[in-house]
């Protein structure tokens, strides 16, 4: 064989393995898997800058103690405020109060809730706990609201704010 034989030889040979390998080949997929990480971390990072975070506090629903012996207690308020289309409606363990409709212009009527709160309040004067309920499409705002109509009210005689029912507990079928 001469030099150019061998030399065509060794350009078959070099190409067919090129082919060969070109088809048995494996995609090299780290570069890839690098540039999604780097996305996916750079969008949590611009999201979690741009959405503004709240929190409400709120304490989770306990179960009573033991019952005493010869005590005579008031029954469990059970308070529950429950926010609707129409308004706010409240009920209790001794049932449910006439609703408190929405003002004219459409918005809900915090001070109207705040001072049917405070005439519970006067009645049961120990308790804290009140459930608040909800549609998962009441606005955010509202709901913010009413836990704060819920929780104080400004007394008349010292104009100093007082708790109402500070205690809230979120009802079941909130998300």
């Amino acid at each position: 064989m001469t030099k150019r034989q061998v030399r065509a030889r060794m350009r078959r040979m070099r190409a067919e393995f090129e082919e060969a390998e070109e088809e048995t080949g494996e995609i090299n997929l780290v570069p890839y898997m690098d540039i999604v990480t780097n996305i996916i971390i750079f969008l949590l990072a611009s999201v979690i800058n741009q959405v503004p975070l709240g929190t409400v506090n709120v304490s989770s629903p306990t179960f009573g103690g033991g019952g005493g012996g010869d005590q005579q207690e008031k029954p469990a308020l059970n308070l529950t405020v429950t926010v609707g289309q129409s308004g706010f409606t409240l009920a209790g363990s001794g049932g449910v109060m006439p609703p408190i409709p929405k003002l004219p212009s459409g918005d809900y009527d915090y001070t109207a809730l705040t001072a049917k709160l405070t005439e519970i309040k006067k009645e049961f004067s120990d308790e804290t706990k009140a459930t608040f309920n909800a549609d998962a499409i009441t606005p955010y705002d509202t709901v913010v609201k009413t836990l704060d109509a819920m929780r104080i009210y400004k007394d008349e005689k010292d104009q100093r704010e007082k708790a109402l029912f500070p205690d809230v507990v979120f009802a079941a079928g909130i998300l």
